[in-house]
């Protein structure tokens, strides 16, 4: 009975060892289909970013039984997009992330209401947003995020930010 056992793990160890040997070869392969036929990623020039005319979008979502906030995201401005396109292209991107937000909701049975704030205001003295009901939320756009980038929900004049 412990030889059957042994030769069953041994067996599971080789064909999980396996499977990823062959998980990695399929995705190399596949990445250097897409670089010799000319489908690498390409450098995406951006325009300059005004924080004053063009402050991100806030999307509090509220558990509506118990009025409880369940988070809050940022959607930051396309600045791929021109100038003249910028603001149509938030407003889209805001409207496909609370779709996105309101459809997990649905399937996981969750009670969400969302408020929208799109009046945020740059506080240069603490770089910080802050938002119309007084949250601070980190003002840091850099890629890749550092860890500590989080919303931080202190009261203006309080909280800790990073």
């Amino acid at each position: 009975m412990e030889v059957r056992s042994r030769l069953r793990s041994v067996w599971k160890a080789f064909a999980l060892a396996a499977s990823e040997f062959l998980d990695e070869a399929a995705f190399r392969i596949l990445l250097s289909w897409h670089v010799l036929r000319g489908n690498a990623p390409r450098q995406v020039e951006k325009r300059f970013w005004n924080r004053r005319s063009e402050p991100p979008v806030l999307i509090d979502v509220f558990d509506w039984t118990t009025e409880r906030r369940i988070f809050s995201v940022l959607i930051w401005p396309s600045l791929e997009s021109d100038e003249g396109d910028a603001t149509y292209h938030h407003m889209q991107r805001v409207d496909q992330v609370k779709e996105v937000i309101a459809q997990g909701a649905t399937e996981m049975a969750w009670q969400t209401r969302f408020e929208t704030d799109y009046g945020l205001e740059w506080d240069s003295e603490r770089e910080c947003w802050v938002s119309s009901d007084g949250f601070v939320y980190d003002g840091k756009f850099q890629f890749p995020r550092e860890p500590s980038f989080a919303a931080v929900n202190g009261r203006r004049g309080g909280g800790v930010y990073s």
